[in-house]
């Protein structure tokens, strides 16, 4: 791939259009918008009252668990990761089509406060009623896939935490 080549914002957008679930887009979203945690505790403790609108611009407040001790921020992120997260949060079923399968299946959500919330798979164990890691780190791996091609290893975003954490202009690019 050629190092030169700028990842634009319309660029993504395309790619989000190929994902079926709204919880899917706004975890690539909010990967890019540089909101990550320790453990993802950033992404996995979001709730629709982290999320807010003020004077016309949108913030989440961000809650960070490292060794038991929570941390908070407060940042601006886009309108469009706003949105995401609004339908992120009433999304009740998930639909799985694994690219390597035929079949797609349909799984409930649990109950739970949070916006990104486990699947409902009848198991014994007891839930926090957090998404689980694996989850995000699946987004993650073909987040970093998509940005940065097959053959080259995860771009920035996934160790700097502020890809995007800057204003929002229609010619938002990112340099690779």
């Amino acid at each position: 791939m050629n190092k030169s080549y700028k990842y634009h914002l319309d660029d993504f957008n395309n790619f989000v259009l190929t994902v079926e679930n709204d919880s899917d887009i706004a975890i690539y979203r909010a990967l890019l918008e540089g909101i990550r945690g320790d453990d993802y505790s950033e992404i996995k403790n979001l709730k629709s009252s982290s999320i807010e609108i003020e004077n016309d611009k949108f913030f989440v407040t961000l809650c960070n668990e490292e060794d038991g001790i929570k941390s908070y921020r407060k940042i601006e992120i886009s309108e469009q990761l706003y949105e995401d997260l609004i339908c992120a949060d009433h999304q009740t079923f998930y639909l799985d089509c694994s690219w390597n399968s035929e079949n797609m299946d349909l799984y409930e959500y649990e109950e739970s406060p949070y916006i990104f919330k486990p699947l409902e798979l009848g198991s014994e164990s007891g839930s926090d009623g957090k998404v689980e890691n694996s989850t995000i780190r699946r987004c993650e791996h073909i987040l970093s896939h998509y940005l940065a091609g097959k053959t080259q290893s995860a771009i920035t975003f996934v160790d700097s935490g502020t890809v995007l954490n800057v204003q929002f202009k229609l010619n938002w690019k990112m340099e690779r």
